[in-house]
């Protein structure tokens, strides 16, 4: 699939939308409107230059899908830049980069497929999975909301949860325990104790614990791994097989630094526990968040945000949770926002280059990444970039290619 032989598309225009196929208006190809996969291909690199020239990233790997006409998709797979900056390594197709909180869509789509096997209702609390109990002392006001958090809260980012990522206490936890990975029960603990940030249920704050408890969740009703879980019910279908869900399972290749800069370079300048590689990992303005030790920083997102990739693998998975994963009453759920967000549960529902499409992005140390679904025109776009934080944002990128 990777080496797919690209094929000509023609660009029919429709009284309602625009949209690719592999014949005109009249069952037969147009000419006039033929645009080949190849003059794409330079548009696409043309774009990501750009973004990496305005931001100063240094390197980001593409991947998009493009319909055929047959039900298939043919497959676009691109990284331009440098995967290492200290060892002036070009970044290719076969990198695994770090996709982050595009994990959570993931998560997600397991659970609305429990959902629709009637293993687990949106609308129970969590602790009818995971016990009485399994979030005491989550008190607001001296109630305790432990025990009534939801299966649709967690979703959805209403459960209250704090966000570690965002959490300068969070980091100095980490750079403590650097060799050591974090549990996904450790991570629960640390919000718990942290306590609602509202009422849950009452307002919308993203924040990666709740789909960390997703993944607590998928393990109880299935008595398997999540990792497993997903491997099986989504990468195997796609075949996603360079896909890995950290710290489970680490992709094979690690060869790709991920830097920081700005505001949160300057905040880990600052942090004791790494000042110990600072030397190593400062390359001129970045610091090579890849040079210190791994396990705590690869083991927190878990279900959450754990997910490293190849990007054409990040691409299939997206759009089969929209076209075969979640169906159904489910996947309107799916995309459904809440009444505080355009947030559905564990997607966002907004518009690019005037198409309704279906996103995430994620942001962990070292990377940030968005894949973009376009149902009516069944686009599909994987990006990630080895910098973060980034300016203008990587959604600039999508945006590009998409028009």
């Amino acid at each position: 699939m990777k080496t797919k032989k690209p094929r000509l598309f023609v660009v029919c225009l429709t009284a309602s939308l625009l949209t690719l196929s592999s014949c005109g208006t009249n069952g037969e190809p147009d000419s006039s409107n033929d645009i080949d996969v190849e003059t794409i291909t330079q548009q696409v690199e043309t774009a990501i230059d750009e973004f990496l020239t305005t931001t100063g990233a240094p390197g980001a790997t593409v991947a998009l899908l493009l319909p055929e006409g047959d039900g298939d998709t043919n497959e676009l797979r691109i990284a331009r830049g440098l995967s290492n900056v200290a060892k002036n390594q070009t970044a290719t197709p076969d990198d695994h980069f770090r996709f982050g909180s595009i994990t959570k869509t993931m998560t997600s789509g397991v659970v609305l497929q429990l959902v629709d096997e009637g293993l687990i209702a949106l609308d129970e609390p969590v602790a009818t999975y995971l016990g009485s109990g399994w979030a005491k002392g989550y008190v607001l006001n001296g109630v305790d909301y432990g025990d009534l958090v939801t299966i649709r809260q967690i979703l959805n980012h209403t459960d209250g949860f704090a966000e570690f990522a965002f959490d300068p206490q969070f980091y100095l936890l980490a750079s403590t325990r650097l060799d050591t990975e974090f549990t996904p029960k450790e991570i629960v603990q640390w919000a718990t104790e942290r306590g609602p940030q509202y009422v849950p249920g009452t307002e919308y704050s993203y924040n990666t614990v709740g789909h960390v408890v997703a993944g607590l969740v998928i393990e109880k009703v299935t008595g398997q791994p999540a990792e497993e879980v997903l491997r099986t019910r989504i990468f195997d279908s796609v075949d996603a097989n360079d896909a890995y869900l950290a710290p489970t399972r680490l992709a094979p290749d690690d060869s790709v630094s991920g830097y920081v800069q700005g505001i949160l370079k300057n905040a880990i300048d600052l942090i004791p526990g790494f000042q110990p590689y600072r030397a190593s990992a400062t390359v001129g303005d970045f610091y090579d968040i890849t040079a210190v030790p791994q396990p705590a920083i690869r083991s927190a997102g878990w279900t959450g945000g754990g997910i490293e990739s190849q990007a054409d693998d990040i691409a299939r998975i997206f759009r089969s949770l929209f076209t075969s994963v979640v169906t159904g009453d489910e996947l309107e759920e799916f995309v459904t926002p809440s009444e505080f967000s355009n947030y559905g549960l564990g997607v966002t529902v907004g518009e690019k280059a005037g198409q309704q499409v279906y996103s995430h992005g994620g942001g962990v140390p070292g990377f940030r990444s968005e894949a973009v679904f376009v149902p009516d025109l069944d686009i599909t776009i994987a990006v990630s970039a080895n910098l973060i934080s980034i300016d203008p944002d990587i959604s600039t990128l999508t945006d590009s290619i998409l028009q």
